[in-house]
């Protein structure tokens, strides 16, 4: 039976601290990563150790009350499975949209959308691709011999610098074609773009360029 998408985003919280850290996980620390309460993260880790997609086992942490053993969790390699098929059917699901977004030049995203404060919440890579899918609508809005100029311009190779090369660039028109107090709100989720894109591993970079590259052939 599929696991539900709260299962799946417990297995994620789980593996992101475990490959972090390369160290069994506290389900306290699972909680917090996850806003909840450490008995909601210890009944659903135990529901997914039933399951067979985490281990539990007990082990002496020094630095808690008088030396006092604590549970904790290993994802199993079928968690992996199922969070990388989880997560690509996810971002195919997302660049269909956002490519058929541009196709259709749909207005529906917009500079207000895109600096509204909620889209922090989307992961790294969704959250780059929405800003990169708001500034290629804003792009369209330009003469002909511009964009063409813009797409000249970022014809380069490498796993990011097309996308952060197109950022400066649109950016720069940016500048020139909006008032200075609503730049300055782009500016800082371009910020959290830069941050994010650095945090993107080797392959959801390559994702990310591929996207931006298959979206520029609708501009």
């Amino acid at each position: 039976m599929p696991l539900t998408r709260r299962k799946i985003d417990f297995l994620e919280a789980l593996i992101e601290l475990y490959d972090k850290n390369k160290v069994p996980v506290h389900y306290v620390d699972v909680a917090n990563s996850m806003g909840i309460s450490k008995w909601t993260a210890y009944d659903m880790l135990t529901e997914l150790e039933e399951l067979g997609y985490v281990q539990s086992e007990y082990y002496l942490d020094e630095d808690k009350s008088l030396g006092r053993s604590i549970l904790v969790y290993t994802p199993k390699e079928s968690a992996y499975d199922v969070v990388n098929k989880s997560s690509t059917h996810e971002w195919n699901t997302v660049k269909e949209m956002l490519l058929n977004v541009i196709k259709k030049n749909d207005n529906t995203i917009l500079v207000d959308d895109f600096i509204n404060e909620k889209k922090t919440t989307l992961k790294p890579l969704k959250f780059c691709a929405y800003a990169l899918t708001t500034l290629l609508l804003q792009i369209k809005t330009l003469d002909v011999a511009t964009v063409e100029s813009i797409k000249n311009s970022i014809n380069i190779t490498g796993s990011e610098a097309p996308v952060m090369l197109f950022i400066g660039i649109v950016i720069g028109f940016y500048i020139d074609y909006h008032l200075v107090s609503e730049s300055r709100k782009v500016f800082d989720k371009i910020n959290i773009f830069h941050k994010y894109i650095r945090e993107l591993s080797s392959n959801d970079k390559t994702l990310l360029n591929n996207f931006f590259k298959e979206s520029l052939l609708y501009i």
